[in-house]
């Protein structure tokens, strides 16, 4: 498994990008850059605009500023926002990543069913690939999505929310892949409400809060007086360690 080389251009680049519905401004001002081959969290308080920035960067909402992907990009959409009630197995859906590559009019080959079914394999699904979508759990429904978004073999993937309301199991499978992914050289960019687990599994942070408040390496950002300014919440310290003691999230789909 390889990194992105060194040297090579970012793999997202955004300057001074603001968005704004029917008047009420997302996000104002945002300028960050991410280097390919890294796994970035994206942080924020509810309403901070971390779905915004994904909207952004994948071309789907108006915006003044500039966005640059560098690279095809996939997507992962928010758990409660998919239809699980989906006529199709899970083999099936991994393969919905397969036809862009393959046209309108086209079925897919033996190669792309052997690519899904490696995905599955990866996300410890193999035993159901046959199974319907809607007969599956939480979890194992993200691990679905995110295979399918590997299906499509973007340079770029961008998940939103891909840990909220799945298991811990479900969890450290989702990030493992992510992980052996971005070894491989592509770039993960996820927003997430878990802050321990960003700090735990990202390479580099983007911290929001209608604007930047921070971004950079995980070991530079995610510091107490960041995460104040970001949330404006009370810390809890203890021997060293802190918590953030009033945050509300997503409850579970």
């Amino acid at each position: 498994m390889k990194r992105a080389a060194a040297g090579s251009p970012p793999a997202i680049v955004a300057l001074d990008l603001s968005v704004s519905y029917e008047g009420r401004p997302a996000l104002t001002g945002v300028t960050f850059s991410v280097p390919a081959g890294t796994l970035a969290g994206v942080l924020g308080p509810n309403g901070a605009g971390k779905t915004t920035l994904l909207r952004a960067l994948l071309g789907v909402v108006s915006h003044t500023g500039s966005v640059e992907v560098n690279g095809s990009t996939s997507y992962v959409p928010q758990l409660s926002a998919v239809d699980r009630t989906f006529p199709v197995d899970a083999l099936g859906v991994v393969l919905m990543g397969r036809y862009p590559r393959l046209g309108w009019l086209r079925a897919p080959r033996a190669n792309d069913r052997r690519v899904a079914a490696e995905l599955l394999d990866q996300m410890g699904l193999s035993d159901r690939a046959r199974s319907p979508f809607a007969s599956l759990s939480g979890g194992q429904r993200q691990r679905v999505l995110v295979a399918r978004a590997l299906a499509q073999e973007g340079e770029v993937m961008l998940l939103d929310e891909p840990l909220t309301g799945i298991d811990a199991a479900s969890q450290e499978v989702v990030l493992q892949v992510l992980a052996n992914h971005c070894a491989d050289g592509h770039t993960v960019c996820m927003t997430t409400h878990d802050l321990a687990q960003a700090a735990r599994v990202c390479d580099r942070l983007l911290i929001l809060d209608g604007r930047l408040v921070a971004e950079g390496p995980t070991r530079e950002v995610f510091r107490p007086e960041i995460i104040r300014a970001a949330y404006r919440a009370e810390l809890l310290s203890l021997d060293g360690e802190t918590a953030l003691v009033h945050h509300g999230v997503h409850p579970a789909p």
